[in-house]
Order: C-alpha cells, then sequence, then structure tokens
C-alpha cells in the first residue's frame, strides 16, 4: 500500500528525461515557461536548468535597437501585466547571466549588475527613456571599459543617451567592436571616432545625432574598410553632402541606407553609389538625376533591395525602362512619390519575377 501511494505521487518531470523536456520546451515561448516557474520547486528546477543551456535575451518591451542573436530565447521586460514584470530585471540576469547574449542598460546599478553575471554578454544596448538618466554621467561613474568586462561584446547600441566623445572613448577603448549605433543621441560631436579602435566594425548607424561634426567620421572612413552595413538618417547637412565623396572607401558595403525626413538633399555625384559592387539593400532620399537609376542597377549588381524615397528629379519613365533592363533580380521595390501610371507598374512586374514587396 505504501508502495503505490508512493508512486501515485510522481509526476511528469519524474518520467521524461532532460533531453525529452528540452524538445518539448523549445516549442513553448519563454515568457510562458517563465510564468510557470513557481508552480512547484521541481519544477522550477526544471525551467532553470532549460534556460540556462540557451542562449537568451532579455529586453525592454520598448526596445528600439532591436539587437539580438538570431538563436537566442528572447524575454522582453515591461510594466505591462501580460508581460514579465519590470522589476524582475535584476533577478532574471542573476538567474540566468551566464546564458545572456545580449540586454539592454538603464542605469549603473544594472551595467555593474551585467558585468557581474553576463560573461557571454555580445550585444549591449545603453538607453535613457526619455532623458531620466543620465548615460554620461553612468558611464563617467563606471571605471571599467568593455575590452576589461565585456569581453565577448561584438554589438554596442546607444538609444537616447546624453553621452560625451570622451565617455563613449573610454567605455569602447581598444575593442574591436562590430557593430556600433548612436541614435538620438543629442550632445555627441563624433571625436570618439578617432579614438576607437575601427578595424572589425562591420555595421555603422548613425541617426538623429544633431551635433555631430561630419569631419570626424569622414577622417575616419580609412579605417572603416570592413564595413557592410551603414546607416545615416536625421543627421546634419554635411553629413550628407560628404558621405557621397567617401562611399568608394567603403568598397564591402551591402546594406545603405541615406536619408533625412526633414529634406531631400541633392546627389552631387550618383557614380560612387554605382560602384558599391556589393551592395544588396539601397535606400536613399536624394534629387537623383534620371541616368542614376541605370547607373546604380547596372553597377550594383547583387542589389536585392532598393528604396527612392522621394527622388523629386526622377522620372516615372526612366526609372521604369532601367528597372526593365537592370531589376531582373530585385526582390523588394519602392519607389516614392515617382509618378507611375498602369503601364509601368505592369512592366516593372512583368521585368522583375522575384519582386515579392513592392
Amino acid at each position: 500500500m505504501l508502495e503505490a501511494q508512493t508512486n501515485n505521487d510522481r509526476t511528469i518531470l519524474d518520467y521524461l528525461n532532460e533531453d525529452c523536456w528540452r524538445a518539448v520546451l523549445q516549442y513553448v515561448p519563454a515568457r510562458d515557461i517563465i510564468r510557470t516557474e513557481n508552480t512547484s520547486r521541481q519544477w522550477q528546477r526544471m525551467v532553470l536548468w532549460y534556460l540556462q543551456g540557451i542562449h537568451i535575451s532579455i529586453l525592454d518591451n520598448h526596445d528600439k535597437a532591436k539587437k539580438t542573436n538570431p538563436n537566442a530565447c528572447v524575454l522582453k521586460l515591461s510594466h505591462s501585466v501580460y508581460e514579465l514584470d519590470f522589476k524582475s530585471f535584476d533577478m532574471w540576469i542573476n538567474k540566468l547571466g551566464p546564458s545572456v547574449v545580449a540586454t539592454y542598460c538603464q542605469n549603473l546599478e544594472n551595467l555593474i549588475r551585467i558585468r557581474e553575471n553576463c560573461p557571454n554578454l555580445e550585444s549591449l544596448t545603453l538607453e535613457s527613456l526619455h532623458n531620466r538618466c543620465s548615460c554620461c554621467g553612468l558611464l563617467e561613474r563606471f571605471p571599467y571599459n568593455l575590452n576589461m568586462d565585456f569581453k565577448c561584446l561584438q554589438g554596442l547600441y546607444f538609444f537616447s543617451c546624453d553621452v560625451s566623445d570622451n565617455c563613449i572613448s573610454h567605455f569602447i577603448a581598444d575593442k574591436a567592436l562590430e557593430e556600433l549605433e548612436l541614435r538620438n543621441c543629442q550632445i555627441v560631436k563624433g571625436d570618439f571616432f578617432n579614438n576607437i579602435d575601427l578595424s572589425n566594425v562591420k555595421s555603422l548607424a548613425l541617426e538623429d545625432c544633431g551635433d555631430m561634426d561630419s569631419e570626424h567620421l569622414f577622417s575616419a572612413v580609412e579605417r572603416l574598410g570592413e564595413l557592410k552595413k551603414l546607416v545615416l538618417t536625421l543627421m546634419p547637412v554635411d553629413t550628407f553632402k560628404g558621405i557621397q565623396a567617401v562611399l568608394d572607401k567603403m568598397p564591402k558595403l551591402e546594406y545603405l541606407e541615406i536619408y533625412d525626413e526633414r529634406d531631400t538633399m541633392p546627389c552631387y555625384d550618383y557614380k560612387p553609389l554605382s560602384r558599391l559592387t556589393c551592395l544588396k539593400h539601397l535606400e536613399v532620399k536624394y534629387r537623383l538625376p534620371d541616368e542614376a537609376a541605370e547607373a546604380i542597377l547596372r553597377g550594383c549588381k547583387d542589389l536585392r533591395t532598393l528604396e527612392f524615397r522621394d527622388c523629386d528629379d526622377m522620372t516615372g519613365r526612366s526609372v521604369t525602362e532601367a528597372l526593365c533592363r537592370w531589376g531582373t533580380r530585385l526582390r523588394s521595390l519602392s519607389l516614392m512619390s515617382l509618378d507611375l501610371d498602369d503601364d509601368d507598374l505592369v512592366a516593372i512586374i512583368s521585368a522583375c519575377p522575384e519582386l515579392t514587396v513592392t
């Protein structure tokens, strides 16, 4: 009788081995797994065992950078009762630190906790939502740098941070990052480009950095030979003027976005665009002449995504002719503000059989 009673107390956890549980749990969203963590101590041990064996990205529910390992399990934290409690950030960093490959930071305490618990961190977003905390002050009080304390880090992203060039230079130091982004960082000047290691940077994004001196960026172009992705949006006018002259120094570019929602800039020389032979994605907002469309499509033989945003000087007819002749490999196409009639659209769709987004 006692033996029978003992057997009745056994649960499914007692019958499935760890390999079986891993196979089952990989189909369940991580958020749902965590919500059940406190069901029992036995189940809690199973959940933590599973989560510690995978890559995890802990992100803010409003995270703008959205940078994470593509193979990582994503946990989003927010104030919503339908999401994980925002206050649980420290708890999950402590529990799952070695598995965390991407996360965000909003204060010095977060940064110290990340440094102490996440030795395998690959991606870090420093953000200051609504300017409630100063990222610049945070880094000034953080006496470390990436090479010393974040040895696996590959991507660093500043979002809405009041961060100075000195802070960035000290924090990055000689760390050879692969990805660097600054978005809505209004006081940075760009002098940090002269003080950090750019030899391994493959992705660079600058958005809405109104005080940046473009000369600092252009002086660093010689050290950006490995760059594959460049995004410049809502930047000072000089940035859009000068970038056209240095594109030839970025021969490995595969992804390029250059536009300013405030105005459509003239393209002083479109030929450097047409010489980017590795380019796969192009999004520009320039006043381009008619012949630019054909030159770009003919020269960029690997182009798969093309977006001309408000390219006012182009005519629908010239773009249609260029696409029919050279655009057969395109998979995504956007022609904003171009005057195209029904015949043009039919001709483009017929000539570009691989188009899936228009």
